[in-house]
């Protein structure tokens, strides 16, 4: 699988979309950034060849290809992600076909389905090889990653918070377990829903750019209440993250 080739692909397809309107802009950069992240995070780890690699590459640049749209600028937090990632497969391997616009070579077929379909879902299926969930979980950190860039520097969350977490989005949380969006209601429980995805990261390269951002100290100081309680909680929320991202790091 050559870059180049990858990369005209992509583009091509989302020429039909409007860069101005709807989440275009912005699911484009995030594709780009993916693909890096990808390549970064799986370079790090020693398992990859240079083949594979681009594999983790190619998966960070159309694990959303069926996100696009000129209409909803939202979509990333919306709660139909399971729906977003089954088009996404779809359009790579069926509807569109547009792996076979890159490369006749089937070899990484599954890889890809099963790590695209499981970027945005809790854990992973029982059963894969070593080989395999390292594949999926690059693509599980680096959207991590991205989803805090994203949650910081674009509207996606409404930063003005007048109320607490719902209960089952808390204990959630105290459990150290990632919230599942689909229990999400509030602009409170979106805000931590976000934040609990550092307890799903699975390498310390992850763990060191989320500490080396300070993403943690930006997503909290981003929020806007009245409510010094509830700012005194969400404050609470980051010492702890911060503590834990450290610990992780420290081994």
């Amino acid at each position: 699988m050559k870059e180049t080739k990858m990369m005209s692909v992509f583009n091509k397809y989302i020429k039909k979309y409007d860069m101005n309107k709807g989440n275009v802009k912005e699911t484009y950069f995030h594709s780009l950034k993916m693909m890096d992240l990808c390549k970064d995070i799986a370079r790090s780890l020693g398992v990859f060849t240079e083949e594979e690699i681009i594999i983790c590459g190619f998966m960070g640049l159309f694990h959303d290809i069926g996100s696009f749209s000129n209409r909803n600028k939202y979509i990333f937090f919306l709660n139909q992600a399971d729906d977003i990632s089954k088009k996404s497969v779809d359009i790579i391997f069926d509807s569109k076909k547009l792996i076979r616009d890159i490369t006749d070579d089937t070899t990484y077929d599954d890889v890809i389905k099963v790590s695209i379909y499981c970027h945005n879902k809790v854990g992973l299926p029982n059963g894969l090889t070593d080989k395999i969930a390292h594949f999926c979980k690059v693509l599980k950190d680096a959207h991590t990653l991205d989803d805090f860039r994203m949650s910081i520097n674009y509207p996606y969350l409404d930063m003005h918070i007048d109320n607490f977490p719902n209960s089952l989005v808390y204990e959630t949380f105290k459990q150290y377990s990632v919230i599942s969006n689909k229990v999400s209601d509030t602009d409170a429980d979106n805000i931590l829903q976000v934040l609990s995805l550092v307890f799903g990261v699975n390498y310390l390269y992850t763990y060191q750019i989320l500490k080396d951002e300070a993403y943690i100290d930006k997503l909290i100081s981003s929020l806007r209440t009245k409510n010094k309680e509830i700012r005194e909680f969400f404050t609470q929320i980051g010492n702890i993250l911060n503590i834990y991202i450290d610990q992780k790091i420290a081994g």
